[in-house]
């Protein structure tokens, strides 16, 4: 889940078109001859969903398209998709449907690719907190944070599950609080990522919590995807297509060694995290990782952004649905 920060700072990747350019080369040949790093900007700090980018960056699989790449934390999916979209990050990787919303307010970026129809994302409660359906969350206290998720689709959730979102406690929180909060009883029901939070979160507690998967209960959001500038994508659109073939190689790496996947991303995280944990978050990871049948992994379907946008449209997430095409392309995953 991903709060709501300072904006991130611009990068040094604003400055990589400049110096090929000035030697009178175009866009895609100066990234071609990996003479500058290109960024992927993740949308929040590290953790195992993120194996996937690590285990293509490994494998050598960036290098071999030619491509000096660099993975890097973020500060939330808003952010970066800000930064994305004036240029002063090249590439993003979050949740599609926070591109989504971005695009109904404008800005002028696509998701590239999304790995995940169904998003990993649930709701928890202890083991003696009744939580079977999505009414059981009736008079129950929630935690709820700028710029997270969950906090953006919990009327969405809530409609259509026939839930009276009046009913239950919403308590305004910093993101980095949530868990202490939910731990030590002060909130009785917490968003997480399946891929992320939860392992964590039982490990710490020790204890199995009981848990709503989202997409049971009619929430079926993109989940995981690349983000790209339209300008950028426009004017270097071989660079986009081989960082795409090397991030889809990793991906079919990571799902068919999850714990491989995990020791990679052990040797790459800024705070430590527990070998078991990761395997947790890798797992969930790959598990909700799928592409159309007969498709590239990666590649969207009309159907599930339309059914998407609907959704945020009809429960307030964004005022207007724009032309598909404003929202997404295949057209650089071959």
């Amino acid at each position: 889940m991903k709060p709501a920060m300072q904006a991130l700072k611009a990068t040094a990747a604003a400055a990589l078109l400049s110096i090929p350019l000035a030697a009178g080369l175009a866009p895609d040949t100066a990234f071609a001859q990996g003479t500058e790093k290109l960024i992927i900007r993740f949308t929040w700090k590290l953790k195992g969903e993120y194996a996937p980018l690590y285990v293509a960056l490994e494998k050598g699989y960036y290098k071999a398209e030619g491509l000096d790449v660099q993975l890097a934390e973020g500060n939330g999916a808003q952010n970066v998709l800000k930064a994305v979209a004036a240029g002063n990050e090249k590439f993003g990787y979050g949740p599609a449907v926070a591109a989504a919303q971005a695009v109904s307010q404008n800005l002028p970026v696509k998701v590239a690719a999304v790995y995940q129809t169904k998003a990993p994302m649930g709701v928890i409660a202890y083991p003696d907190t009744p939580l079977k359906t999505p009414k059981d969350m009736d008079g129950k206290r929630i935690a709820v944070s700028v710029d997270e998720t969950f906090g953006d689709m919990l009327v969405p959730f809530t409609k259509v599950n026939g839930v009276d979102i009046t009913k239950i406690t919403q308590i305004q929180m910093d993101a980095s609080a949530r868990t202490a909060q939910f731990l030590t009883r002060k909130i009785d029901v917490m968003s997480v990522y399946l891929s992320n939070e939860l392992p964590q979160i039982e490990k710490r507690a020790g204890v199995t919590f009981n848990v709503l998967k989202v997409s049971d209960y009619g929430l079926n959001l993109l989940g995981a995807s690349i983000y790209v500038g339209n300008a950028f994508a426009e004017q270097n659109p071989e660079t986009v297509k081989k960082l795409l073939r090397a991030t889809e190689k990793g991906y079919r790496d990571a799902m068919a060694d999850p714990k491989g996947a995990a020791k990679i991303m052990a040797k790459h995280m800024v705070v430590p995290e527990q070998p078991d944990v990761l395997e947790r978050q890798v797992e969930a990871t790959v598990v909700s990782t799928n592409a159309p049948a007969g498709k590239t992994l990666g590649w969207q379907e009309a159907a599930d952004w339309e059914n998407n946008l609907k959704l945020l449209k009809d429960t307030g997430g964004i005022a207007e649905i724009k032309p598909l095409d404003a929202y997404y392309t295949n057209r650089y995953l071959q």
